[in-house]
Parts: structure tokens; C-alpha cells; sequence
């Protein structure tokens, strides 16, 4: 063929067509091969309905406290890795000490921050959860310096005296009490005197109220239309900002013109942090952490509390055993005197009791985050964009784990007795460990020394169940019939 005619043949506009279509053909052959090689290659499991998928199925077991049941079933049928749909979102489920090992230290790497759903939108997006390299070591590096024992060591006089001044107000004289509702009422005093120096009382209740809906919220059914409860929430947190920027332009005016208590609170402390190009945080971004810090702070430490109580009054030995250690640590007091650092250091069984209730019955079921890559796990790859979720209950309940797993036993955190790596991560652990465990620690044994030291319970309702909305709390409010033993 001479080159004249070879010109037109690759001219002819039948070859031309011809030509093309062999390439798409060609393109979509591998493109579909691609496709069909990454499902193949996606965690076990099943997405369920288009948008729904698993969510109703999830949000009846969160709401019954059964999330183990529903990742145990999964786990039986998939294996320890498989995909779900959630919130509307493909979402993939870590389970057991492995899958905990890898959050652990890929958290910030391989994906990060909320996945999208009524838990971002009522939490913010500007908050530590979601802050990631340099941002979130100098914002974290703030909270660490707030809360470390130094710090805290120089707040245990107030919170003792909030403690006893509840106690004195709420449950004194009573005999019967709904130890729910007063233990959040409780923290949230705390938290809005030690952390924020707010002690006004009409706005802390306001605050309060506010604060309830928001949570409530957090795991609901994503539709925003009146009278939902993500309506509720996101309303709720309109409010919440609407109080916190009086707050925040409060503690401004006060830090510009000298009036810094010797103890700055935790707004004093957020407004002093800087990004790389020495800018301070937006009003947003403070709101967001304070809401963030507030909400994971004064409702888990009050489920922790209730727990406690519910636990103690069907395990009396250990109630006991509580009562003889905080007798022992105050035997050298005087009458009012407040309880020391040191003093709070020496609960050691107490501090067992929190650890296996925590155990337990954990007050966080779990964690979402979003993959920003392309993620190879076990074999499997999850691809960039889809959800992600951590379950706290995946490994509490296993019997090669925690012998007698479901049997109340403070003592299995006795003495040198250590557990297997990653079995156990109630505040998490690495970079992404809770800013504020020391804090919560402090709170609860403070408060639980108080209490076992003033009264004996019996729950009125021994068989009252545990649901979660969104922590777990006993459904009638832990209702306890009361007796006094003294008035510390």
C-alpha cells in the first residue's frame, strides 16, 4: 500500500470510528476488570438497602445497648473486618485486638476525622476530633498541658467542694433518688465551674438543658425536618453557640484587661493557642472543641457514675471493700477537711471498680472516622471516601480475653496482672487517647468516695435494663432507695 493510500485509509471516517470504538471498548473492558477486582476485594458483608442499608438495624441495637450483638453477628458470619451501610454510607467495622491495634496507630494517617452524619453536624467540623497533623499536636498539646496532673493537682479542692455541695443539696435526707438525672446534673456543674468558671446557676441549667438535646441527637435517624430529633439537636446547638460566645467575648475582655484567674480555665487556655502562621482559633473552632470536650466530659462521667451504683448494689462485697479503703484514707482527717492529691491517689481498689465498669458496660459504644486514601486491611482494600467504625464492645466481652467476661470482677485489674495488648482501650490510646481521662478519673473517685461514705443503696429495680441514648444509662434513671450512714 503506498503511503497516499495509507493516508486515506487512516482517514476514512468508517476506520476512524472503527478505531475509537476498539479503544473505549478497550477502556471500559479493563475499567469493569478494575471495578470487578476492587469489589472482589472489599471486606465481607453486605450494604443492605440503597441509603438505609444497615441503619435501622444499627440504631435499634445502639438504642437497646446490644451494638456487641450486632457486631458479634457479623463478626461470626464476615470475620473480624466487613462492611455495612451506615448513616448512608458504605462503612467498614473493626473488630478485636488487631482491629484495635491498627486504629490505634493509623488514626490521623489513613483516615481521620467524623464520617458524615448527624454527629458531625451537631459536634462541628472545627474540633480537636478533627484536626490532623501540626493542627491537632499544638491544639492536643493545649488540652494535655490543661489537664495534666500538675494542672489538675491544683483543682481537687473545688471539685471536692462541688461534689459535697451537690450531695448536701440533693441527696441528703432523701430516700429515694434517681441517681441518673442527679449525676448528670452533678458533672455538669463541675465541668461548668472547674473547666469553664461559670457558676451562675440559671445559666448553667440553661446550658444544660441545651446540651441534653444536643447529645440526644448525635446517633439519630439523618432527617433534618421539625420536630426530629436531629432538628431538636442542631437546634439545641444554636442555643449552646448563642451562650458560648458571651462566654468567649467574656473571657477575651477579661484576659485583654488583666482579670486572668490564677487558675485560667479551659476558654482562657483555647484562646492562647495559635496555627503556624501565629493566627488564634475562630470563635467556630472554640465553640466546637468546648462542645466537643463538654458533651464526651459530663455525660460519660455520669454514665460511669450511674453504672457504678447499679453495679455496686448488685455486688455488695465490693461496695463493702470501697467503704473500708475511702474509711482508711480519711482515717486522719478532720471533720470537713478536703481530700488531697494525694489522697485521691491512694484508691486503688475504687479505681479497679471504675476500670470494670468501664469494662463492662463501656458509656462510648464507638467512633466513626473517613477514609482519606485507599486503605489495605487484612487482604481486603477499602477505598477512599467510605466510612469507617470502631467498636469499643468487639473485645470486652471475649472469653480468651477476660475470663468470665460478663461476671462483675474488679479484680481482674489487681495488682502486676496485665492484659493482653489492645484488649482494653476505654479512652483510647496514642495521639487520639482522651485529653481528659485524668480529669474524668479525678471526678468519679472524688465522687464515689463521698458517696460510699454517706450512704448504703439497694436498687429499686434490680432488673432495670441498660439502653443508650446516645451513652448507655439505666432506662428508669437508676431509681435507689437510700439510707445515710454520716455526714462527712
Amino acid at each position: 500500500m503506498e503511503a497516499k493510500e495509507f493516508f486515506l485509509f487512516l482517514t476514512d471516517k468508517t476506520t476512524i470510528t472503527s478505531f475509537i470504538g476498539v479503544i473505549v471498548i478497550c477502556m471500559v473492558g479493563m475499567w469493569m476488570k478494575k471495578k470487578k477486582k476492587r469489589r472482589n476485594s472489599l471486606p465481607p458483608g453486605t450494604l443492605g438497602q440503597p441509603l438505609v442499608g444497615e441503619t435501622i438495624r444499627f440504631l435499634r441495637a445502639f438504642k437497646l445497648n446490644k451494638i456487641d450483638e450486632f457486631i458479634s453477628e457479623r463478626v461470626v458470619a464476615y470475620g473480624p473486618v466487613f462492611k455495612t451501610r451506615l448513616f448512608g454510607q458504605p462503612t467498614v467495622v473493626f473488630t478485636g485486638p488487631a482491629g484495635n491495634q491498627f486504629w490505634l496507630f493509623n488514626d490521623g494517617k489513613l483516615f481521620h476525622g467524623n464520617a458524615r452524619g448527624p454527629h458531625r453536624a451537631i459536634l462541628g467540623v472545627n474540633s480537636l476530633l478533627d484536626r490532623n497533623g501540626e493542627d491537632h499536636k499544638r491544639m492536643r498539646a493545649a488540652f494535655m498541658n490543661f489537664f495534666a496532673p500538675e494542672s489538675l493537682k491544683k483543682v481537687v479542692g473545688n471539685m471536692d467542694s462541688v461534689v459535697r455541695r451537690h450531695l448536701d443539696d440533693f441527696w441528703e435526707g432523701r430516700d429515694l433518688v434517681h441517681a441518673v438525672p442527679l449525676m448528670k446534673f452533678q458533672t455538669f456543674s463541675v465541668t461548668c465551674n472547674v473547666l469553664f468558671n461559670l457558676q451562675d446557676k440559671d445559666q448553667v441549667e440553661e446550658l444544660r438543658d441545651h446540651f441534653t438535646v444536643a447529645a440526644e441527637g448525635i446517633y439519630s435517624f439523618p432527617l433534618n425536618f421539625p420536630g426530629s430529633r436531629l432538628h431538636r439537636a442542631l437546634r439545641a446547638r444554636s442555643h449552646i453557640d448563642r451562650i458560648l460566645s458571651s462566654l468567649i467575648a467574656r473571657r477575651k475582655d477579661d484576659i485583654l484587661e488583666g482579670r486572668e484567674s490564677s487558675y485560667p480555665d479551659l476558654i482562657s487556655t483555647l484562646l492562647k493557642i495559635t496555627n503556624n502562621e501565629g493566627k488564634p482559633l475562630s470563635d467556630q473552632e472554640l465553640k466546637d472543641n468546648i462542645v466537643v470536650l463538654t458533651i464526651a466530659g459530663y455525660e460519660t462521667t455520669a454514665m460511669t457514675l450511674a453504672l457504678m451504683c447499679k453495679l455496686l448494689a448488685a455486688n455488695p462485697h465490693c461496695f463493702h471493700r470501697i467503704a473500708q479503703e475511702s474509711e482508711e484514707i480519711v482515717s486522719g482527717k478532720c471533720g470537713e477537711e478536703q481530700l488531697t492529691w494525694e489522697d485521691v491517689q491512694r484508691m486503688k481498689y475504687l479505681w479497679m471498680v471504675v476500670q470494670e465498669t468501664l469494662r463492662i458496660i463501656p458509656p462510648v459504644s464507638g467512633i466513626f472516622r473517613q477514609a482519606i486514601m485507599d486503605i489495605v486491611y487484612e487482604g481486603y482494600t477499602i477505598p477512599k471516601g467510605w466510612a469507617l467504625y470502631w467498636s469499643n464492645y468487639s473485645t470486652v466481652y471475649l472469653e480468651d480475653l477476660f475470663r468470665e467476661p460478663h461476671k462483675f470482677n474488679p479484680t481482674r485489674f489487681e495488682g502486676s496482672y496485665r492484659l493482653p495488648p489492645y484488649s482494653f482501650m476505654p479512652f483510647g490510646g496514642g495521639p487520639r487517647m482522651c485529653p481528659g481521662n485524668e480529669y474524668a478519673k479525678l471526678e468519679i473517685l472524688i465522687t464515689m468516695h463521698h458517696l460510699v461514705k454517706r450512704y448504703r443503696w439497694i436498687s429499686e429495680d434490680p432488673e432495670e435494663p441498660i439502653v443508650r441514648n446516645p451513652l448507655c444509662f439505666p432506662a428508669r434513671g437508676l431509681p435507689l432507695k437510700l439510707s445515710s450512714i454520716q455526714k462527712a
